[in-house]
């Protein structure tokens, strides 16, 4: 079966705080925002991912191999990017994420941002915007960015999807170790506090 980071498209969020503390954060939300916890099924490789029968709209879970971190993955194509908005810019952790298409995709594209001090801290992206490609890059490169492939005529090939995964684990989300798609408790998905609670999985 094919792993996660082998998809046609992933989407994919670390950040730097134990699944509870965040959990607790989004509660503590005002009323109108504020989002709880319900339970949910975790089944990589084979997860659902987008919003169709079955599947589920976000996940986030605390891998087992490093259960400081919380994972973080939003359906495709949903508005579920304001977990990781809240967390870095709100709530104050580090935080990374990820986007990457294969190259035979309608729109392809390959995107790493990181966060750090309730601020953006670095962006790198290549993508198809029709009909040319565009590689865009905001703040400094880290240490861990092989910046020489920056400069390609290629812009497509200045960032592909090997690179975004060896940066998401030079970040330190060990996203090559089989025990990261799995949960150390149990999995979950947000819902705002003002809809009635659901039976869980």
């Amino acid at each position: 079966m094919t792993h996660v980071l082998e998809r046609p498209f992933f989407n994919l969020s670390v950040v730097r705080a134990p699944l509870a503390e965040l959990i607790d954060q989004f509660a503590s939300l005002p009323p109108l925002v504020a989002s709880r916890a319900e339970v949910t099924a975790l089944a990589f490789p084979a997860q659902p991912y987008g919003r169709a029968p079955g599947g589920l709209p976000l996940l986030l879970w605390s891998p087992a191999c490093s259960p400081r971190l919380t994972a973080v993955m939003p359906s495709v194509g949903s508005g579920d990017y304001f977990v990781l908005e809240y967390a870095c810019k709100r709530f104050g952790h580090d935080g990374v994420a990820v986007r990457s298409t294969t190259q035979a995709a309608e729109e392809p594209i390959n995107e790493f941002i990181t966060y750090t001090g309730n601020r953006m801290q670095r962006a790198v992206r290549a993508m198809q915007d029709l009909p040319r490609w565009d590689f865009y890059q905001q703040g400094e490169p880290l240490p861990f960015e092989a910046v020489a492939a920056y400069t390609p005529r290629g812009v497509r090939d200045r960032l592909q999807r090997e690179a975004v995964r060896g940066y998401l684990q030079a970040w330190g989300a060990p996203v090559r170790d089989a025990a990261f798609w799995q949960s150390a408790g149990d999995a979950v998905t947000l819902v705002p506090c003002l809809l009635k609670p659901t039976a869980t999985t």
